[in-house]
């Protein structure tokens, strides 16, 4: 009994679980460590801004989490599935069919129009669009009048709400955004972040966010921080303020340790 019980209890926190890394590392060629067993769990419908210098290991994390990249060790789970343990094939449904990705680079086709462009995740899973979804995605992120038009039509921060509706379009359990806000004006960026933040609170979705920006992270339920690989330090409920702080303090570290190496390097 006491074993089935403990069972359950797991089925149970793996259901209540979208995302988990248990000491997942990543060497590229050449020795390079990218990711030093970093371990963390993402409850669903919750907000995770990622954070770190430049080099410290964000897009590598992002990349490893969502199956486009594999850990040199480790284990990620997307609820109760270990993505090591998966195929090439079946990696690519999965990405496909529970996965959602915003990225700086919009990747819109410009031989599509805007509706055609949302519902294109929907046409590579083989499901056609007869309910209108791609138009319902478009309507959440105001721009069903758009519909019609050539994305190149569209300025920057309406062809990101685009690329929302598109990851959105298939319902995923994560949305993975690397950086989304990058190339937009203050005013568009918070824009952005709230239609993120509504698919949290309003449709219960799952966002991963990397970002390098303390006001994108504020957005966020918690910040995590990574430093040469390793996740150093976590905030709930950040604010710009704390965010800033907490990166400052590790950019000075960072220096610190750069000033010590070359004055040993010069020493010898």
């Amino acid at each position: 009994m006491r074993n089935r019980k403990r069972t359950e209890a797991g089925a149970a926190s793996a259901a209540a679980t979208a995302l988990s890394l248990d000491g997942v590392g990543r060497v590229h060629d050449g020795g390079t460590v990218a990711l030093d067993e970093v371990s963390l769990a993402l409850p669903r419908g919750r907000f995770l801004a990622v954070m770190g210098g430049s080099g410290s290991g964000k897009s590598t994390l992002l990349r490893c989490a969502a199956g486009l990249e594999r850990p040199t060790s480790g284990t990620v789970r997307l609820g109760d599935t270990d993505l090591g343990r998966l195929k090439p094939a079946a990696l690519t449904r999965l990405r496909r069919d529970r996965v959602g990705f915003v990225f700086q680079s919009l990747n819109l086709v410009s031989a599509l129009t805007v509706r055609e462009n949302v519902a294109l995740p929907l046409l590579l899973a083989g499901t056609p669009d007869d309910g209108g979804r791609a138009l319902a995605g478009l309507a959440a992120v105001g721009l069903a009048d758009r519909a019609g038009d050539p994305p190149g039509t569209l300025s920057g921060g309406q062809q990101q709400r685009v690329a929302i509706a598109r990851a959105l379009v298939t319902e995923p359990e994560v949305v993975f955004a690397d950086e989304p806000t990058a190339a937009l004006d203050p005013v568009t960026a918070a824009e952005v972040l709230a239609l993120l933040r509504r698919t949290v609170d309003e449709y219960g979705r799952t966002v991963v966010l990397v970002t390098h920006d303390p006001a994108a992270a504020a957005w966020a339920d918690e910040a995590v921080f990574l430093d040469r690989g390793r996740l150093v330090e976590r905030l709930q409920h950040p604010d710009a303020d704390r965010a800033r702080a907490v990166l400052g303090a590790h950019a000075r570290v960072a220096t610190d340790r750069a000033t010590a190496g070359a004055a040993a390097a010069v020493a010898r």
